[in-house]
Formats: structure tokens, C-alpha cells, sequence
């Protein structure tokens, strides 16, 4: 009886998760992984691995593949693409205002194989339409490109920065999500500019405490 193919699950830099087949002895957990996907080689993290598992897995293998542990050479390469994306990022950035003068590129990622760029950019307008700038790198630079939309919020907890308490942002070093219940009727006729943070929205900490109006409790 043949031993069960094994896989993985990979977490990527823009944080999607992949199921791959092995193609190797696969790296500890926590460990980085060159694996090949739909659009070329990447490197990610490898969250967990094991034996392929139909009901746990699914009914087919995956087509995805961990190919070998990240080696020095690979990591040399990397940091070669690094700078090539910040070169990338600039050109993004220009075809970008262009279209949309207010857009601003402050995140660029190239993958391992170097042909796909992953962009995040911010732009007071709605949904801009960016397609002239991914269509002028495709063509310029032989790359496809990926961008996502950031809020205000978003790109605070990216860049860092320290809030009006004089700490580095809560955003940008442990809380990754906005508290959902933060609700602005509980700080009704309050000074706005000592409730509002870096971003220039509501500070992530106001939902940590406790409202000073509120009677206490009679001991």
C-alpha cells in the first residue's frame, strides 16, 4: 500500500492561504516555502502539513506545489526582486496619477518568479479606474499587476507611526482589525481632534475604555 501524497497549507505575504502538494520533505512550520502557483513561483510560510486527507482536503489533489525550503540563493534573489519592485512601485505610481492625480503607492511587492507586482494604494475617489497603469507596466515591464484599495486605517497600520499619546500605533503593531463596536453617538459633543488618530479617524483604543460619564457601581 502506497503511502497518502502530503501537503501543505502556505500563508502568503498578502495573507491568502494555499493548499499545495509536497514536491519535497516539507520545511517545519513556520519555516519558508518556494511554491509554485498559478501565476509562477512565491515564497510563503508554511502554516501546517500532513497527509493528503480527501475529506479533509477535498476530492482532488491540489495543482499547486511546495517545490523546496527557501534556500540563501533564493533569498539573494528575492532581495534583488525588492529592489526591482521599488523601482516598479514608482512607475506604478506615475501611470497611476495620470488617470488619478490624488493616488499614492506606498506598498509594492514583486513575486519570486518576478511576474506578477502587488500593489496597495490609497485615493480619495471610489474604486478608481487604474486599468491604463496596469496595462502600461504589463506592457513596459512585462509584469501583471494586482492592486488593492486602502483606507486611511489601512495604510497607518502598513507604514507605522507613532499616535497623538506618543506610542507606535496600535493598528501597526498588535490590533489588525478595527473594532467593529466602536460606535462615534458615544462621543457625541466631544473635542473631534482629541478623539481622532493618526489616520484622521476615530483612535482603535477608544473601544478599549471605560466611559467616565457612567455612574460606578455602589459598592
Amino acid at each position: 500500500m502506497t503511502n497518502p501524497p502530503v501537503v501543505a497549507q502556505v500563508v502568503m505575504p498578502e495573507k491568502g492561504q494555499f493548499l499545495v502538494r509536497c514536491m519535497c520533505p516539507p520545511p517545519p512550520v513556520g519555516a519558508e516555502a518556494v511554491v509554485a502557483l498559478d501565476y509562477g513561483q512565491d515564497i510563503g510560510v508554511v502554516a501546517e502539513s500532513g497527509a493528503y486527507d480527501a475529506a479533509r482536503h477535498g476530492p482532488r489533489l491540489p495543482g499547486f506545489q511546495l517545490q523546496r525550503p527557501v534556500s540563501e540563493a533564493d533569498r539573494d534573489r528575492r532581495a534583488g526582486n525588492e529592489a526591482r519592485a521599488r523601482m516598479l512601485r514608482l512607475a506604478f505610481a506615475q501611470a497611476a496619477q495620470a488617470v488619478v492625480p490624488d493616488v499614492r503607492v506606498p506598498y509594492a511587492r514583486l513575486s519570486f518568479g518576478g511576474t506578477r507586482l502587488f500593489v496597495r494604494f490609497t485615493s480619495a475617489s471610489q474604486r478608481p479606474d487604474l486599468a491604463p497603469a496596469v496595462a502600461e507596466l504589463r506592457r513596459a515591464h512585462g509584469v501583471s499587476v494586482n492592486a488593492w484599495q486602502m483606507g486611511p486605517r489601512d495604510e497607518v497600520g502598513l507604514l507605522g507611526g507613532l499616535g497623538p499619546c506618543g506610542r507606535p500605533c496600535c493598528c501597526a503593531t498588535w490590533q489588525r482589525r478595527y473594532p467593529s463596536h466602536l460606535n462615534a453617538d458615544r462621543f457625541r459633543g466631544e473635542n473631534p481632534a482629541r478623539l481622532n488618530g493618526t489616520c484622521g479617524r476615530f483612535k482603535c483604543c477608544l473601544a478599549f475604555e471605560r466611559d467616565g460619564r457612567e455612574a460606578e457601581t455602589p459598592k
